[in-house]
């Protein structure tokens, strides 16, 4: 029995070991169709695996088009729900060109059932076949054409030709040496054309760049606008350019305008263009003689001046260049001022020399021209000689019987302070004095003006100078009419004096004072208490002797003083020196010739005109930082020399109004008796400066407490 049962089993076992279990395997080929064997388990079991996916990154764009850059290929593997995890190490990427031989390209592992790799496009455009697929024969696969295209947009800049107005009235728009560049107070509007393009293009890929000239700021804020009208292309837009925004630290230069166009895969194509840039604006010819005057600028922007022949006039220009009105009252050789009327008129006050009448202060409505009052009164002749000063404005009684109110006073070259008030008949006055010199100032604080003036000296000594100097102060009386400032003992300054400006200091209100001719080589500044007078509290140099003269000055904020010597070589310094200071805060030799003063505009910029240049008739326009006085630019081909000290307005609208741009404009009055305004990079004069300019503010009132600018 027992042997029977050994051979049994023995049977059984002999018989297991010739056939399998159902379901077992050692290989797939064991296994039915659509199964595949576990090597782990020796069993055969359904695709473990639902899905297997191909992506790209970056996404793929419409009718799946990509880029030349590389790509990358990820493959992601499903786990049939309920079947046990196991992914491979790797999976195989087939890459089948549009003609030519496959590749084949390895997807690790980067997690459980994910895999990628990095793909480049060889060159050549056209469809590519990419299929993923599992290591083994029997497990999933996917496939996915991709359309390669590396050509960028077409696309096309086209930067329009500037076209300077044809001269007229006098004005001239054209830069003499760059006939053909935009001004840089101008917009130049460019134009964008973008052919189709098979990869899709989105506008909003359209990115322009303004580089600025010799590495100036660059602008990359500028957007591109659609637009459909006389558009045969995909795309047609324009761009505005504002001139004044890039970086332009000369008088001429050129701006790169760089579009660039970028289709959704990625190809980008840029087109670049110049725009050639002046800060010429215009300038016009009065045609009647120099200009020894500084412009006034009135609410608006006007611009008035006057001509110095014997048919010299008074001209009114409006910003933009246009001739708002001319007056013909003979020679003018002091500056205009700009005063108010009840109704917020300009009231031109301008001191002439009519050829039946001699020296007159006149009044003249801003709006035409025509005079409103005169001092003295229509149909009288002094004989004063002709007003040579600029014209200060001051609210004050001059005499018995008149209110205060708006009151106009200046300087005749010999023996006489004219005064009067334009809305009081009979108001006019004068004082007696001494002799002043063209281009003398005015200047005021409250019931307080200061002048100054010469005469022939009194001292018999053979040592003695040939005239006495004087700085002179008055003031207005409650009751009318005009006295000696009292308790001011008059100074002596070294030298008759042309610019005087008034600041506050530490120290009390200083009369500052710049120093005149006398000889070929004497001159400097000094300062005098305004309101004791005495002695000079501190003179630079502190020998006058073998310096050239200083005529005119301006102060900045901080109380830093700058001023230029009038030397005829044009080898003269520009200077700055801190208040009270013995030594230099900062010089430029050999800067130029100063008759006029420096003007302090916004920003910390500070410019200069020279009466000499490199060639006769040619005068210098230069730029400087105020802080140190380093030149920023120059203009000296086009620009004829000055004697009188320019003036500055900010950026006007069409109406006059200021505008919101960050430029200005920059008026320098010429010997040639032109008149030239050039776009500069300060929007008005420096408003924290308590003296920014010959006569204090825009309007050379030549007060100091009108608001130093008519901009905002």
């Amino acid at each position: 029995m027992i042997l029977r049962k050994v051979l049994g089993a023995l049977l059984v076992l002999g018989a297991l070991e010739g056939c399998k279990a159902p379901g077992s395997c050692e290989q797939d080929a064991e296994c039915p169709q659509a199964q595949f064997c576990d090597k782990n388990v020796n069993m055969c079991f359904s695709n473990r695996y639902s899905a297997l996916s191909i992506t790209l990154s970056p996404p793929l764009q419409q009718n799946n088009f990509v880029g030349g850059g590389p790509l990358r290929v990820e493959g992601r593997l499903t786990l049939d729900p309920g079947s046990r995890p196991v992914y491979p190490a790797q999976l195989n990427l087939n890459v089948t060109p549009p003609n030519g031989t496959p590749t084949s390209i390895t997807l690790q592992s980067t997690a459980e059932g994910t895999y990628s790799a990095e793909w480049t496009p060889p060159p050549g455009e056209g469809t590519y076949t990419l299929e993923v697929a599992h290591p083994e024969s029997w497990g999933p696969r996917d496939t996915l054409q991709v359309k390669v295209d590396r050509t960028a947009p077409v696309l096309a800049l086209q930067v329009p030709e500037a076209q300077p107005a044809a001269p007229k009235d006098g004005f001239s728009y054209a830069d003499p040496q760059a006939d053909k560049a935009w001004a840089r107070d101008q917009t130049v509007t460019a134009r964008v054309e973008v052919e189709e393009d098979p990869a899709g293009f989105d506008p909003a890929d359209l990115r322009v760049v303004v580089k600025g000239h010799a590495g100036g700021t660059n602008v990359t804020d500028l957007t591109v606008n659609q637009v459909t009208t006389s558009c045969t292309k995909a795309y047609c837009g324009t761009v505005d350019v504002p001139l004044w925004r890039p970086g332009l630290e000369a008088f001429r230069g050129d701006f790169q305008l760089e579009v660039t166009a970028k289709d959704k895969v990625g190809n980008e194509r840029s087109a670049s263009g110049t725009i050639p840039v002046t800060r010429w604006k215009w300038v016009f010819d009065g045609a009647t003689g120099p200009i020894l005057s500084t412009p006034a600028i009135g609410d608006k922007g006007t611009i008035y001046f006057g001509t110095s022949d014997t048919n010299g006039k008074v001209f009114a220009l409006n910003p933009e260049g246009t001739l708002k009105w001319q007056n013909p009252l003979g020679p003018v050789s002091g500056s205009p001022a700009v005063g108010r009327t009840s109704d917020g008129t300009d009231r031109v006050y301008v001191g002439a020399a009519p050829a039946v009448s001699g020296g007159v202060l006149f009044s003249l409505d801003g709006n035409n021209g025509n005079p409103t009052a005169q001092c003295p009164e229509e149909g009288r002749n002094l004989g004063w000689e002709p007003v040579v000063s600029g014209v200060a404005i001051t609210s004050a009684s001059p005499g018995p019987g008149f209110p205060s109110a708006e009151t106009g006073i200046a300087i005749t070259r010999q023996f006489t302070s004219p005064r009067f008030q334009p809305d009081f008949p009979g108001s006019c006055s004068s004082l007696g004095g001494q002799t002043a010199l063209v281009g003398a100032s005015v200047i005021t604080k409250g019931a307080d003006y200061y002048f100054s003036t010469f005469a022939p000296t009194l001292d018999p000594s053979p040592d003695a100078p040939p005239f006495d100097m004087f700085i002179d102060a008055f003031s207005f009386g409650s009751g009318g009419g005009v006295t000696t400032k009292q308790g001011y003992n008059t100074p002596n300054p070294r030298a008759p004096v042309t610019g005087m400006a008034l600041v506050e200091s530490n120290r009390g209100t200083l009369t500052l004072v710049a120093a005149g001719l006398t000889s070929p080589k004497q001159g400097g500044v000094e300062a005098h208490d305004a309101t004791e007078g005495r002695s000079a509290a501190w003179r630079y140099p502190a020998s006058f002797e073998g310096v050239a003269p200083v005529r005119n000055l301006a102060i900045g904020a901080g109380n830093v003083v700058f001023f230029g010597h009038e030397d005829s070589t044009g080898s003269a310094p520009l200077t700055a020196i801190d208040l009270f200071s013995t030594a230099p805060r900062a010089s430029v030799p050999n800067a130029g010739s100063f008759p006029g003063s420096p003007v302090l505009g916004a920003s910390g910029v500070l410019y200069t005109a020279s009466a000499t240049g490199p060639a006769a008739a040619i005068g210098e326009v230069s730029v400087w930082s105020a802080n140190d006085l380093t030149l920023r630019w120059k203009l000296s081909d086009s620009v004829g020399r000055a004697q009188a000290s320019p003036s500055l307005d900010c950026a006007r609208q069409a109406d006059g109004t200021p505008a919101a741009q960050p430029k200005g404009v920059l008026y320098v009055p010429g010997l040639d008796g032109r008149l030239y305004a050039l776009v500069v990079d300060s929007p008005g004069l420096e408003k924290n400066a308590p003296w920014p300019k010959y006569q204090h503010d825009a309007r050379n009132t030549g007060n100091v407490a009108m608001p130093i600018t008519n901009c905002p």
